[in-house]
């Protein structure tokens, strides 16, 4: 009786770890979906949708320069208008502000605080409150937030 249950044992164990992978995706879609409406609500909180020249609820923070590489980094979301760079960090409920006019540089860098990624990066540096500073983000498309950046800045958006 055994022997006619074993061949359907590596059945039974590939069947569940597949429905274990589809439900933990469908898991990770849903919290994806919910941090993306946090974000896009978290930006219209404090900017009205006209004032929101480009915005990305995903964005990854490398850090502030400031605080070392011992600091906690994450998701947040991230958003351009004419007067400042705004990011909001879901899990420490943290918030950055960066009046435009307060940045310094604007550039597409591989790695920032020791943490070297295979793809460019969102590099701003900036200065508030006397103190030189900058940060790193992981966006899509970083190239275009680095042009519009600059052309915000400029005056050109």
């Amino acid at each position: 009786m055994s022997g006619t249950l074993r061949p359907m044992a590596p059945t039974l164990i590939i069947g569940s770890s597949l429905l274990a992978l589809l439900l933990l995706v469908f898991a990770l879609r849903r919290f994806t979906r919910g941090l993306r409406a946090n974000g896009r609500e978290e930006i219209a909180k404090r900017h009205p949708p006209g004032d929101v020249l480009r915005a990305e609820t995903l964005a990854q923070s490398f850090g502030l320069q400031s605080k070392g590489v011992f600091q906690l980094r994450g998701s947040g979301a991230l958003a351009l208008t004419p007067t400042e760079l705004f990011f909001s960090m879901y899990v420490l409920e943290r918030e950055l502000r960066i009046p435009l006019a307060s940045i310094t540089a604007v550039s597409l860098v591989r790695s920032h605080l020791g943490k070297t990624q295979f793809t460019d990066l969102l590099h701003v540096r900036f200065a508030l409150d006397g103190v030189d500073d900058a940060i790193a983000w992981r966006v899509p498309d970083p190239g275009a937030w680095k042009a519009q950046l600059d052309a915000v800045r400029a005056g050109n958006a």
